[in-house]
């Protein structure tokens, strides 16, 4: 039998241009703004669509705004998610980021959704990566020159770190000291390898001539070394199966492809092939967006997901390996990520996925859903 959770409610909270004001039983001010909505999912997954003026409810993603179609690093979508602490975080691309906290408040328990926009200065340029920094969730932007025309000088700052208190602001990397955007140098590429090495490009960009540099480190705290071309590459590869933990390795049996992995215990998006992939490494492996989380200290206390992007998949949860689907895009829409929020109990877990409507290297309306995971009895 298959229980879901009570029905959807979606609760505007405070406009986020007034100063933050702590209303009783509502979840606090963060990132120095209040709560954008308090978001309760039920049977019915509750759709967003990223709209001009940050996300917007929507009944389903047929339903979204006609967005006209643009290369994807111009377009607004999700560029990517991290998870630590029970948050999740999405870069969105050109404009800042959203930020997913659980609220168990006694009065009406949710989860609270934060805007953090900084699309003035974002707007101009793309996001390259999410990671974590020190454990702060950060995002690199950098200029875009394959697909727009611009005298625009690389981004400075390039990487934007997010603090509960402090919200957006400059994250300081030391490897990135010696390549200042000032001298015209921007970062094109950045990439967590499998040997857990940080590899990155250097693209000089002003002043006199047009230079390429590769670098690596074993800590983005510590400056780095040069590298080559061939390295950035090999940065690339998945993970081999046997190197995943047991409960993603399960669900990794079920995809023919590379699994692009989200989880609190990576600093970074994680890639791992699947065991079917490993005899035919294609350039064009299809990647399935996936998500991994320990609860306890035993591999049956954990979370482990992968889907299609069309978002059919497998779960594991607490031991049992099953069937599992986000709900269903129409034609021409994909999902491009997955997480969890994974509480103490498994009948409040609830997913989010990331969706985009694709056409070839163009994007056009772009959101994100939440659904409750079915729990069996």
């Amino acid at each position: 039998m298959e229980r879901f959770f009570p029905g959807l409610l979606v609760l505007t909270l405070l406009s986020c241009s007034k100063p933050p004001v702590q209303v009783p039983g509502t979840p606090p001010a963060e990132y120095g703004l209040p709560p954008l909505a308090l978001l309760q999912t039920g049977e019915n997954p509750l759709w967003f669509e990223l709209g001009e003026n940050g996300p917007a409810l929507i009944p389903s993603p047929e339903e979204a705004s006609l967005c006209p179609f643009v290369p994807w690093p111009l377009g607004r979508r999700s560029a990517g998610i991290l998870s630590r602490q029970g948050h999740l975080i999405l870069g969105i691309n050109r404009e800042g980021f959203l930020v997913f906290m659980p609220w168990t408040g006694t009065v009406s328990p949710g989860i609270a959704l934060y805007r953090i926009d900084n699309r003035d200065y974002w707007q101009h340029y793309s996001v390259e990566s999410l990671f974590f920094f020190n454990d702060t969730p950060a995002a690199m932007i950098y200029r875009n020159d394959y697909f727009i025309d611009t005298d625009l000088p690389p981004p400075s700052p390039r990487v934007w770190g997010l603090q509960p208190a402090a919200g957006m602001g400059e994250l300081e990397i030391p490897a990135f000291a010696e390549l200042p955007p000032e001298e015209g140098w921007d970062l094109e590429d950045l990439k967590e390898g499998p040997d857990e090495r940080w590899y990155y490009r250097a693209v000089k960009k002003g002043g006199a001539g047009r230079e390429t540099k590769y670098f690596r480190t074993a800590s983005l705290a510590h400056a780095g070394e040069p590298s080559s071309q061939w390295a950035l590459q090999n940065a690339s590869q998945p993970r081999t199966p046997e190197e995943a933990p047991a409960p993603l390795r399960q669900v990794l049996a079920s995809i023919p492809g590379i699994a692009g992995v989200v989880s609190p215990e990576f600093p970074s998006l994680r890639y791992y092939a699947a065991p079917q992939a490993m005899n035919n490494m294609r350039e064009d492996l299809q990647i399935y967006p996936g998500y991994y989380h320990r609860n306890g200290l035993l591999d049956r206390d954990t979370i482990a997901l992968v889907i299609s992007p069309a978002g059919g998949g497998v779960i594991s949860q607490n031991g049992v390996i099953r069937p599992f689907a986000l709900p269903p895009l129409p034609p021409g829409f994909v999902y491009t990520g997955i997480a969890a929020f994974t509480p103490e109990t498994p009948a409040d877990t609830v997913v989010l996925g990331t969706w985009e409507e694709q056409a070839g290297w163009n994007v056009g309306a772009a959101g994100f859903v939440l659904t409750g995971i079915p729990v069996l009895y």
